[in-house]
């Protein structure tokens, strides 16, 4: 299957990446989107640290509270939202 790319500024930049990479353009676009695809699936996290950020949150919800205020109050804004005098 093919793909046209009609747009010259995204050519260059494939023309570019090629001659960079010391690869033809369709091989520099296969890099980009590969690379683009693991960084920004959510698959690319790997299960350690989605474990670890998961016992981070479980670590945070133990610790005592401080201050029984509301955000608004520690703020300075009253029940409107308008800040307090």
């Amino acid at each position: 299957m093919a793909l046209n790319i009609a747009n010259r500024k995204v050519e260059e930049k494939a023309i570019h990446a090629s001659r960079i990479l010391g690869i033809n353009k369709t091989a520099a676009v296969e890099k980009a989107l590969d690379y683009y695809l693991q960084h920004h699936q959510a698959d690319a996290v790997p299960a350690a640290h989605r474990q670890e950020a998961a016992r981070l949150l479980d670590e945070l919800t133990q610790l005592p509270l401080l201050d029984n205020r509301t955000a608004d109050e520690i703020l300075g804004y009253d029940k409107d939202g308008l800040p307090c005098e």
